[in-house]
């Protein structure tokens, strides 16, 4: 059994991730952190968890965590994260970092859109960015992978194939997003105006130009194309509670049609390589519900000729594809489990 601890276990996506372990065939529980509720039963903190898990919850001690974990889940975001995964690396335990600080190539990138300083700069050189569906070889050697975020995995798997064939312009691509509250985490973000009296019956665009998922998307995009490309990236809140649904414009090369276009989508996402990416029919048939509570990711493509665009669609769970589902998925992946266990066949 693969010990497994998380470090951030009563946020949203510390509980989805216990729900997804428990219901894993070779993963054991080790230890659940969080600081701030140290010494309380999991299930008090989290009630919906009562009768499935009876656990303490600890403070961070990156030595013995990684003493008793063979991998650890690490769920929370900058200074937190930075103190405690050298210690997990030091001490001998994989780590699967889902809040950011891992995610780019650049640490310059981090400190300008993040707006705080990386303090694990020596790491980045050997940490994997961790899409599956683009990097499985090299996360099943990694010791430190960077969790994609939620937007940008939705973005990336409509885009990716189709400018890897080189199929469409690489200027001018926008991508309009639209997420549920669950994405803000459990707490009020004045930012966001993410209550409930905030948003239901109500929509709104935020963060236009500044979304700290933008320079995620470019970067991969770019090593996808093998130049650079900039994206305008549009997120919105939407009176749901978890779910992403994407939809992105781009430009089509001479030639291309929706044909074509969904010959390559068909042709990137096979059963073999992406097992929880779903080609639909069209852009029409791409909804939040279909993949809420699901590690799937829907993605269709369809070429307006009359105003010579390519649109693009996805659908993902924010939670769980876009977080947990895939930092799950990264997991069976470094240990050369099957690809969907403990995934497949289950709600989270």
């Amino acid at each position: 059994m693969i010990r497994v601890s998380i470090v951030g276990a009563t946020g949203l996506v510390g509980e989805c991730l216990i729900r997804a372990l428990l219901g894993h065939p070779q993963c054991k529980i080790s230890m659940l952190v969080s600081d701030h509720a140290a010494g309380r039963k999991i299930q008090d903190l989290l009630p919906p968890l009562r009768g499935e898990i009876d656990m303490e919850t600890i403070s961070a001690d990156p030595a013995m965590i990684a003493k008793n974990s063979d991998i650890v889940f690490a769920a929370k975001k900058g200074s937190e994260t930075f103190a405690v995964v050298p210690g997990l690396l030091a001490g001998g335990a994989k780590v699967i970092d889902i809040g950011g600080e891992f995610r780019f190539r650049d640490p310059a990138v981090y400190e300008t859109w993040y707006k705080e300083p990386h303090t694990c700069k020596d790491l980045l050189a050997e940490t994997v960015y961790g899409l599956p569906e683009l990097n499985k070889e090299q996360i099943k050697t990694a010791r430190l992978v960077g969790n994609p975020g939620c937007y940008v995995t939705s973005a990336l798997l409509a885009l990716s194939p189709l400018i890897k064939a080189g199929l469409i312009e690489l200027d001018g691509i926008v991508v309009d997003s639209y997420s549920g509250l669950s994405g803000a985490g459990r707490q009020f973000n004045a930012k966001l105006s993410n209550l409930f009296t905030d948003i239901d019956g109500n929509m709104r665009a935020y963060n236009i130009g500044g979304h700290r998922h933008t320079p995620e998307i470019e970067q991969t995009l770019s090593i996808v194309a093998g130049k650079p490309v900039v994206i305008t990236f549009v997120p919105h809140l939407v009176p749901l509670d978890r779910g992403i649904l994407t939809t992105a414009f781009a430009r089509p090369k001479a030639g291309l049609t929706t044909a074509k276009a969904m010959e390559c989508l068909r042709g990137f996402y096979t059963e073999s390589r992406a097992p929880f990416v779903r080609v639909l029919n069209t852009p029409e048939d791409v909804a939040i519900s279909n993949v809420v509570r699901s590690n799937y990711c829907d993605v269709s493509v369809t070429v307006v000729e009359r105003s010579n665009q390519v649109v693009f669609a996805s659908s993902l769970d924010n939670l769980v594809k876009g977080a947990s589902g895939q930092a799950l998925q990264n997991m069976n992946i470094m240990f050369g489990l099957p690809e969907t266990m403990g995934l497949r066949g289950r709600t989270l």
